[in-house]
């Protein structure tokens, strides 16, 4: 490992890397929730999502999976008052209140750790059903309105399409008809990664139907001597896909403690029928190709609509780039974004659209200490979230978003 990594090192070197100032839309030092103050309970956001209105407005949607009963709500916004705050913004619940409580309610929301914001003005949301690994409820897939803020569909997960306890949600994706088509916002398929179960959950909301999908290149590796203290048994980690305009698309994803990068043809994936075939994954092999090696770990990845693919670093503090059309070797990945302050353990990454219809990429970092249950200062930043266009990210540019051209950028007194 020690070669790999010191060769790639040397190839990310040879690009001149200079600090990347990506824009900081809020940080916190202390989260806390409502009128919570305490800082012993322990909140842990790991998703991310930005929903931008008219002129300009826009929302900020976090993930806090509960890990305690004592959490008083997981999917939470921004209060609207404090959008322009860096430090510290409070949160407030989302729909409200009442579909956070009691957790073990399963006809709201236990613990939401995934979301997606599609171009239908919709908020798809993972809620795992688990407090602290105990299974209370069923996981489920919620679909928001956003422009009223209404629940529009709600989808149980069939027990055969997840391990109780055990599977844990680490990427969503969602896609929608090709532009154009009639109803192309009553549907949408859901793409959920399953790290701890090792396998993808498939989700038609047109149909109301769901199923999973295992491969052999799901699993973590056998050898864990390449993956840092806590990730050794994580699989499928991450879940993109091509641009919907091309004709032919794919899936990719990677597990978090292999350098390879993984395509299967999107044709494949939903044909629901295919899987429910028993002993189907073996007969498939030739269907799941590796791309490449990145020599490195990546945690979360994105694709744009122009086939280019980002993912965060673990290890150098930066962000990678890959055209869907290009080999998938150390020459074709280029650093985009290097910044070791503001780029750390990225749980969410997302490409959101802005008020002029421009592609931003924003991540959700935070300081790895705290998922192995260590402790920071005080006032010290533990998470993060951080943004830029992609254009500027493709061009070298200086860092602008969509956020700041309605309203000044303020910190809290």
């Amino acid at each position: 490992m020690i070669v790999i990594l010191l060769s790639w090192l040397c190839a990310v070197q040879a690009q001149k890397l200079t600090l990347k100032e990506l824009h900081t839309l809020h940080q916190w030092t202390n989260l806390s929730l409502g009128d919570d103050q305490s800082l012993g309970n322990r909140f842990l956001p790991v998703d991310v999502d930005i929903e931008y209105g008219d002129e300009g407005r826009h929302r900020t949607f976090l993930t806090i999976p509960r890990l305690g009963m004592a959490t008083p709500f997981t999917l939470a916004t921004v209060v609207s008052d404090d959008n322009e705050v860096v430090e510290n913004p409070r949160l407030e619940p989302y729909p409200n209140k009442d579909w956070h409580v009691p957790p073990n309610n399963c006809s709201g929301i236990t613990s939401a750790i995934r979301t997606y914001i599609d171009q239908c003005w919709r908020l798809w949301v993972v809620d795992s059903g688990q407090v602290n690994s105990l299974q209370l409820c069923p996981p489920q897939v919620l679909t928001f309105d956003l422009v009223r803020d209404e629940l529009i569909q709600r989808h149980s997960l069939p027990p055969n399409t997840y391990t109780p306890s055990v599977s844990i949600f680490t990427a969503l994706v969602v896609d929608l008809a090709d532009s154009g088509t009639p109803n192309r916002c009553v549907g949408g398929k859901a793409y959920i990664a399953d790290a701890w179960g090792y396998g993808l959950i498939v989700f038609d909301s047109l149909t109301g139907r769901s199923w999973r999908i295992e491969h052999e290149s799901m699993r973590p590796l056998a050898f864990v001597g390449l993956a840092r203290s806590g990730s050794s048994q994580a699989g499928i980690f991450t879940v993109s896909l091509s641009p919907s305009e091309e004709d032919d698309r794919f899936l990719y994803f990677h597990t978090l403690n292999a350098f390879n990068e993984v395509k299967v043809s999107l044709g494949v994936i939903n044909n629901e029928t295919l899987w429910k075939t028993p002993n189907v994954s073996s007969l498939l092999d030739d269907h799941f190709r590796i791309l490449g090696t990145r020599g490195i770990q990546c945690e979360s990845e994105v694709m744009d609509q122009s086939g280019n693919l980002f993912c965060s670093l673990i290890s150098l503090g930066a962000l990678i780039k890959w055209e869907e059309s290009s080999n998938y070797t150390a020459d074709d990945l280029r650093v985009v974004a290097y910044n070791p302050h503001k780029i750390k353990f990225v749980t969410g990454l997302k490409i959101n659209r802005n008020s002029q219809g421009e592609e931003e990429l924003w991540a959700l970092s935070s300081e790895p200490k705290l998922f192995v249950g260590g402790a920071l200062p005080e006032n010290e930043v533990k998470f993060q979230i951080v943004g830029c266009r992609t254009a500027d990210l493709l061009a070298n540019t200086p860092c602008t978003v969509g956020v700041t051209e309605t309203t000044p950028t303020k910190v809290a007194d």
